[in-house]
């Protein structure tokens, strides 16, 4: 039955009706399940009718069945199921189950023998992979055709060479890697913190180590036998590993660069022109002299790349005379000579060229190849042959980074090479700008030596930095080292003959010498330059050693003249021989021809250079001298005298730049000078005027301390340091400098000018910082050397201003202006002048010829005299500046000056003195209308006069100036004077932009709010203006002064003593300066009256009284007579406090008899009756006590302070009616003012007194009421408590008053004074002890409170820290003396 349905399924499937296939296959399966060809026929059914799946599953289990029977009788497997699973995953183009199916069965067809079945397969395989799958896929299908497959060696002859194979391959992974690499790349940088060159770097170096294309590339060139495709991928090859030895890093360097130098190599044995290769043969040796290469490879690489630029480097080397290879003519023919192009020139021998030819093919070299280490070698050397040293450097230094580079990059150390470009560097640096940079090519020198002791140009270069540093003895021993090792080294044994000259060796080195000139025996350029060198050596040595010979036309002359022979162009010769006609024949004229020639040649020529500068400079050509120094400094390379700097051509230039105020280029020749002759004392005195024209002050005190170091004895280097010392505001440091100058130069003239303008300079410091008295006595000193200077030259304007403003700054301090030396004045002024010259503007200001009589005579007041004294001085400087136009104008503009501070100054403030500023101001624009500071003094004089002209005046200062506070401020004061504060306010706020350290500007914005009724913004203006304003300035302490007072007077609080101490010493300095103006005395005796210091205020108030006194006699003006009655009740007050009860009363009388009659003096008056009453009650004459406290309370309405006065006096009276007239004052005063604490304490004192429990209940309530209250001050607050407590011990006894003092402490635990109270009360150790804990915690606890905190703990260390804290305290030592006498008991 089975085989009946399998063959009607081989029937249907022969008619392709594969439905009734499928269900024969299925029934056939159905009686035998194990039959392998219906499952074939059920699978082929299955796929035809679209049943792809299960098609798969019949195959796949015919496969099984195949298998079983395979493993039970061993037999070559069929191809039935493996050709429907081909067919099948063919068409679903499922590729890898084809290609692995595809290859099995062909391996079955392999196993069968059947080759064209297999290669019919494999055919069909890789056509269909490529179409239909992934290039993963492709490269995986190649494989099957490649050696190593299974199929390779059964099909070889009928697939194609693997070399083409192995190519596709690369092709397609060349492509793969190249876009990885770019996308990994664009990924990656977009990272945070990711550099470009190093992400790069890392993705490359994993993409290559994974790259199989060096084993492909390997592959092709073991299989390939086509030589073109052999050399393309030879280079491939080597390009591949020459880039992953890039990346790779350095532990895994090694082999990947072995394997690359012998790919490189293999190519140049070759003679392959593939350029890296030879690049890296040639770039990679590692050797000392390039006379190390081999020729021939130069040679082929010059012929197969001419254009490159490497090529053309050593074409040109070659050819140049620094070659140390033979011409090709002396060499044998190579047997094989490498194919080039038709078109290649070829270099056909090493004949020399011009260096100028030579020097333009390298440098496009260099350009073409600026990575290449070799071609920065060659062209360093050959710069140093033509001597371009800067250029050298710059080449050397920049092919020492190639090789740096290359080295890290190929692995290699390259030291060799490396040590050869440090030689050039150091060797262009010995020349270049000596001997700027010896020490750093002495440095690479060294290092080079370090690893190689024997390494001749190494010893020769640091040779000669040594023997430029006339270290003779280790020069020597360093080139005869270098000669050792190459004794025919002629370049070399000169240089050690002459070290061996230099250091002295004058025979030995002489004879080595002539030896040298002896064995030159060439006759080329460079030879005759050697002879020539060596001629001149020999002449210069017997021209220094052997002195009688100079004077012999054959001694060094004649060498001289033999070297000139030999090199026409040998500048050292012209110098020697400049110096043979100058020294030995006296020709300046031919002498001065061959320092010319000498240094037309050479700039360098240092002793030609300089004995030619000097002829320019006695010829007075100092454009000449100035381009010579010039040149020399400029010069690469110098040649001096051994032992003799070479410091004067910058020195020469700095004094240049100095004189054209380019300073810091003055300072930078300087300080190349003192870098080549560290004591030249001329360098460091020009150095140390350009640091202080340039205004670095600190710098020119160091280089002028220097200076002095270097020699003592020269008075310049002190003067100029007395003046640094001057500009640096050390004035007493600077006049000791001149002093000391002049026991060195008696009354030199200049100095003596410098010490007293730094006199005068010193006196105006001082004023500003207050030391009046100091200031006064270096006017006089000032005024002493003035004399001296006059004996010598009376008509210098300097010398007047000095004069003058000495003169005018006894003004400034009016108490010390009796000091001035009036008679020695007046000789100077007086001393060569007529004296009727100084009615000069005298018909406007009438200081004249008659004011000199009148101060001769002593009519005049100390100010009057100081001031005329001034504008004499002023007036005699006009004079003396006549024939300066801008000297003149400033004279005018002093007088001006002068004239308006005789107008603020003197008493009356006079118009003629402010006419006549006018007018000088008016002189002086005249004369030069440029200068802001006259316009500004102009504006300033006329601003109540014509505001109009001072506002143009003004306003023109700031176009020619807008910077300078000063003129802002002052146009601010014109715009308030003008009643306009909006704008003088702006005004004042711009001139505090210009310059916030200006004072005047706050104090004009001060006045501005004091307009605007805003005291507080007013005080703290003023008080910042008197913070930063010096102590000249007598606006600005006259308004602190004023605004603090009225601050205190307006104050509910006591002030703080600190408040009052800086007004304190204000005064003390404005008194200083404004003697005997009385508003400035009064106000200062009030503050003294603040601090308790009566007698000075009774000082000051005597003598305002005495000024009132004598106004009034002369004038009879009420207003004198007032304010004689104001100053007079204030000192009653002082008096009183100094317990002078007669004087006050006295005093006190006669200003009620004053002001009796006069309005405005309501509180004078009231001031005197109680001074009056107290000093009365302190007299016991308690009736005319009560009269005048009577009065007292008439003036002030029932005042309640003057009532708590007048009930205290009838309460000391002791009567009982007069103590209940205090009661009913007392209590009226309450009823009345219900708020007044002082009525309310006085009456509880009394009821406490009288024991009158009434009066006590009264004021109880009132007094807690108060307690509660947080505006009253700390004094009032103790005094409540401690008479409440007195009220509760009087009512309740010592529990209630314990009670009391509880309560306080509770309301007010931080009050010292309730802790101490309860302590009194209670004896108790823990309240002392927290009355002493909260006194060193509160901030602004008063000294006597704090002392009071420790004298209540009992005990003696207490006691001693309370009389520290306060010493003035009687109880303190008290307690002290009874702790002590308790201990001892």
């Amino acid at each position: 039955m089975s085989k009946a349905a399998l063959k009607a399924a081989k029937s249907a499937i022969d008619v392709k009706d594969w439905v009734k296939a499928e269900s024969k296959s299925r029934d056939t399966l159905s009686f035998d399940p194990e039959n392998y060809y219906a499952n074939i026929f059920l699978g082929l059914s299955l796929f035809n009718l679209q049943k792809y799946d299960e098609s798969e599953q019949a195959y796949r289990r015919a496969l099984e069945i195949e298998a079983d029977e395979r493993r039970r009788k061993e037999r070559k497997e069929r191809t039935e199921a493996w050709q429907g699973l081909v067919n099948l995953y063919e068409s679903q183009k499922q590729v890898d189950k084809y290609m692995d199916t595809a290859v099995h069965l062909a391996e079955i067809f392999r196993d069968q023998d059947d080759r064209f079945k297999c290669q019919t397969v494999i055919d069909k395989v890789i056509p269909f992979v490529q179409q239909h799958g992934t290039k993963s896929q492709y490269k995986a299908s190649l494989q099957i055709i490649l050696p190593g497959s299974t199929l390779y060696d059964f099909l070889d002859g009928v697939i194609p060479r693997p070399d083409q194979t192995y190519l596709k391959l690369v092709e397609m992974i060349e492509v793969e890697e190249t876009e990885k690499i770019n996308k990994e790349i664009a990924n990656r940088r977009s990272r945070l913190g990711a550099v470009f060159g190093q992400v790069t770097t890392e993705v490359k170096r994993e993409v290559w180590n994974k790259s199989p294309l060096e084993e492909l590339y390997q592959n092709i060139l073991n299989w390939s036998d086509d030589e073109e495709l052999r050399r393309t991928i030879d280079t491939k090859l080597l390009q591949f590993g020459y880039n992953k030895l890039m990346v790779l890093q350095k532990e895994h360097k090694l082999q990947q660069r072995l394997k690359v130098e012998n790919w490189a190599r293999g190519l140049v044995i070759l003679k392959y022109p593939f350029e890296l290769a030879w690049r890296i043969v040639i770039e990679w040796k590692d050797c000392e002299s390039i006379g190390d290469h081999d020729i021939n490879i130069l040679r082929e690489y010059i012929q197969f790349f001419p254009e490159s630029g490497l090529g053309k480097i050593l074409k040109a080397y070659l050819r140049s005379e620094i070659s140390p290879f033979p011409t090709v003519a002396t060499e044998d023919e190579p047997e094989e000579k490498p194919e080039v192009p038709d078109d290649t020139e070829v270099d056909g021998g090493n004949e020399i060229a011009a260096p100028d030819d030579l020097l333009d093919a390298m440098i496009e070299g260099i350009e073409k190849s600026p990575n290449s280490a070799m071609s920065h070698r060659i062209l360093a050397e050959y710069y140093l042959l033509l001597e371009e040293y800067e250029t050298a450097v710059e080449v050397s230094r920049t092919g020492k980074k190639l090789v740096t580079a290359e080295s890290q990059c190929s692995g290699l150390a390259l030291q060799r090479n490396q040590d050869a470009l440090t030689v050039s560097l150091a060797n262009a640096l010995i020349h270049y700008r000596a001997p700027k940079h010896h020490e750093e090519a002495r440095v690479l020198f060294e290092q080079v030596l370090k690893h190689n002791t024997t390494y001749g140009a190494a010893l020769v270069g640091l040779g000669l930095i040594l023997e430029e540093q006339e270290n003779f003895s280790e020069a020597s021993d360093l080139l005869q080292q270098a000669l050792s090792r190459d004794p025919n080294n002629l370049k070399i044994q000169s240089e050690a003959a002459w070290c061996d000259v230099l250091k002295g060796e004058y025979e030995a080195g002489k004879q080595a010498l002539e030896e040298c000139l002896e064995r030159v025996t060439g006759k080329d350029p460079r030879s005759n330059d050697l002879k020539a060198q060596l001629l001149w050596r020999i002449g210069s040595a017997m021209w220094t050693h052997d002195v009688p010979s100079r004077t012999d036309r054959n001694g060094p002359y004649s060498y001289f003249i033999a070297a000139l022979q030999k090199n026409q162009n040998f500048a050292p010769a012209y110098t020697s021989l400049g110096c043979f006609y100058e020294d030995v024949m006296g020709d300046s004229m031919r002498a001065n021809k061959c320092f010319q020639r000498a240094f037309e040649i050479s700039a360098g020529e240092i002793e030609a250079a300089e004995r030619l500068a000097r002829s320019f400079a006695e010829s007075k050509e100092w454009e000449l001298v100035e381009i010579v120094a010039r040149r020399v400094s400029e010069a690469e390379k110098k040649r001096s005298i051994p032992g003799k700097g070479v410091s004067w051509p910058q020195s020469a230039i700095g004094v240049v730049e100095l004189n054209n105020q380019n300073y810091q280029l003055a300072i930078q020749s300087f300080q190349a000078a003192l870098r080549s002759s560290p004591n030249d004392f001329h360098s460091w005195i020009g150095l140390g005027e350009a640091y202080t024209s340039s205004g670095r002050y600190l710098a020119a005190l160091k280089v002028f301390q220097k200076a002095e170091t270097i020699d003592d004895s020269n008075w310049f280097a002190k003067y100029m340091l007395a003046n640094v010392r001057r500009e640096l505001g050390e004035f007493a440091e600077a006049c000791e400098g001149y002093n000391t100058v002049l026991a060195l130069r008696k009354d030199e003239f200049g100095v003596l000018v410098a010490l007293s303008e730094t006199l005068l300079l010193m006196a105006w410091k001082y004023i500003e910082t207050g030391y009046y008295t100091r200031a006064v006595e270096s006017a006089i000193e000032c005024l002493n050397v003035t004399e001296k200077i006059i004996i010598q030259r009376s008509d210098t304007f300097n010398l007047w201003k000095m004069v003058g403003d000495a003169c005018m700054l006894f003004s400034w301090v009016q108490s010390l202006a009796h000091r001035i030396p009036k008679e020695k004045i007046l000789q100077l002024v007086e001393n060569d002048f007529e004296s009727s010259e100084f009615n000069i503007m005298a018909d406007v200001d009438e200081v004249g010829q008659v004011a000199l009589t009148k101060l001769k005579e002593g009519k005049l007041d100390d100010l009057t005299t100081c001031v005329y004294l001034g504008l004499l001085a002023y007036k005699r400087a006009i004079y003396a500046s006549a024939n300066d136009r801008h000297a003149h104008a400033v004279a005018w503009f002093n007088l001006g000056t002068a004239e308006f501070r005789a107008y603020v100054t003197l008493p009356g403030m006079e118009m003629k003195y402010r006419l006549a500023a006018i007018r000088c101001f008016k002189r002086t624009i005249k004369l030069e209308s440029g200068n802001h500071e006259f316009w500004n003094a102009l504006g300033v004089a006329t601003a109540e006069l014509n505001p109009k002209v001072a506002q143009h005046a003004i306003v023109r200062a700031l176009y020619i100036n807008d910077k300078n506070a000063r003129v802002w401020t002052n146009l601010g004061a014109l715009y308030a004077l003008q009643e306009d504060y909006a704008l003088a306010n702006e005004t004042f706020s711009r001139a505090q932009s210009t310059d916030p350290e200006y004072a005047l500007a706050w104090v004009g914005q001060g006045l501005i709010a004091s307009i605007f009724g805003e005291p507080e913004e007013a005080q703290s203006l003023f008080q910042h203006a008197f913070e930063i304003a010096d102590q000249s300035i007598v606006p600005v302490k006259r308004l602190f002064t004023a605004a603090t007072f009225d601050t205190l007077v307006n104050t509910s609080k006591e002030p703080a003593l600190t408040s009052v101490l800086t007004p304190i010493f204000a005064f003390q300095k404005l008194q200083a300066q404004l003697p005997r103006v009385p508003t400035v005395l009064q106000l200062s005796a009030l503050f003294d009256e603040r601090v308790g210091d009566f007698k000075s205020a009774s000082e000051k108030l005597n003598i305002i009284c005495s000024i009132y006194e004598e106004r009034y006699e002369e004038s009879e003006s009420d207003e004198d007579l007032m304010k004689y009655a104001q100053s007079k009740a204030d000192l009653t007050r002082m008096q009183l406090g100094l317990q002078l009860y007669s004087d006050a009363i006295d005093n006190a009388t006669m200003a009620l008899d004053l002001s009796g009659d006069m309005e405005k003096l309501e509180s004078c008056r009231l001031s005197a009756h109680l001074t009056a009453g107290l000093a009365y009650y302190y007299s016991r004459q308690m009736d005319e006590s009560i009269e005048m406290f009577k009065a007292a309370l008439t003036e002030s309405e029932e005042n309640p302070d003057v009532v708590c006065l007048l009930s205290q006096v009838l309460w000391a009276k002791d009567g009982e009616e007069e103590r209940d007239v205090a009661r009913e004052q007392l209590f009226g005063s309450i009823e009345s003012h219900p708020e007044h604490v002082n009525s309310v304490l006085l009456l509880g004192t009394i009821g406490v007194m009288d024991r009158s429990t009434d009066v006590t209940e009264a004021v109880v309530d009132d007094l807690r009421a108060f307690r509660a209250k947080e505006n009253l001050s700390r004094e009032v607050l103790g005094k409540i408590e401690s008479l409440l407590a007195s009220i509760s011990l009087l009512d309740g006894g010592e529990a209630d008053a314990t009670a009391s003092a509880a309560s306080a402490v509770f309301m007010r635990p931080s009050e010292v004074g309730n802790w101490q109270q309860l302590a009194t009360i209670t004896d108790d150790a823990f309240a002392s002890e927290t009355a002493l804990k909260v006194a060193q915690g509160t901030k602004d606890q008063d000294a006597e409170e704090h002392s009071k905190a420790h004298s209540g703990l009992a005990k003696i260390g207490c006691d001693q820290r309370a009389i520290m804290l306060a010493p003035w305290r009687a109880e303190a030592w008290k307690d002290l003396h009874s702790d002590i006498v308790a201990t001892v008991e």
